[in-house]
């Protein structure tokens, strides 16, 4: 069985969280943000401008840096990057790298692990475009869960009740980080 970490952007573990044995476990997937902290090994940048930044201090040696096609073709296809196609046209959304994570972690392993994630519900927010930029990010994520029905999702330490639309997914369900680590003997 192939289980896989995501990490979500503000992810917080606990300081005595010990990351050897979630790797025991899986790989960790996340964005570029949570590699300083947690030392992601799967790393995602969709963002071209962060992307080249990366690139231009070697990046890649450090971990599986994955970023659009488009820009791998852009950069000149640089070596030791791992590239995934699609693209957010028509979708501007919250947390794209978390997107992209989810859907590579969900198209290679049959757990997913999703840590650092609140699918709570929400006030709307007051400026349209940023709502419209949540409103996406929610869509894309129910959208990852449900074109990978044989995968089961688990969102490890999830703060509250879930979103409404989400508890409808039969491949989603909810446990303890404790619980999980327990579980796999890790």
């Amino acid at each position: 069985m192939n289980i896989s970490w995501v990490l979500a952007d503000k992810t917080k573990l606990n300081t005595n969280t010990d990351l050897d044995r979630l790797r025991n476990i899986g790989s960790l997937w996340g964005s570029w943000r949570t590699w300083k902290k947690y030392s992601t090994d799967n790393v995602v940048c969709h963002d071209r401008t962060k992307a080249q930044d990366l690139i231009k201090r070697a990046f890649q040696a450090t971990c599986n840096f994955y970023i659009p096609n488009s820009s791998y073709l852009h950069f000149g296809r640089p070596q030791a990057v791992k590239v995934y196609e699609g693209d957010f046209m028509g979708h501007d959304a919250d947390n794209q790298d978390e997107i992209v994570a989810m859907n590579l972690a969900g198209s290679t392993s049959d757990v997913v692990l999703l840590l650092g994630f609140d699918w709570t519900v929400k006030e709307p927010k007051e400026d349209q475009l940023e709502e419209v930029r949540a409103r996406n990010y929610r869509g894309l994520i129910e959208q990852a869960i449900k074109s990978r029905p044989s995968v089961q999702w688990v969102l490890v330490d999830h703060p509250k009740d879930l979103r409404p639309e989400l508890t409808k997914l039969d491949n989603l369900t909810k446990d303890t980080l404790e619980s999980v680590l327990n579980l796999l003997n890790a």
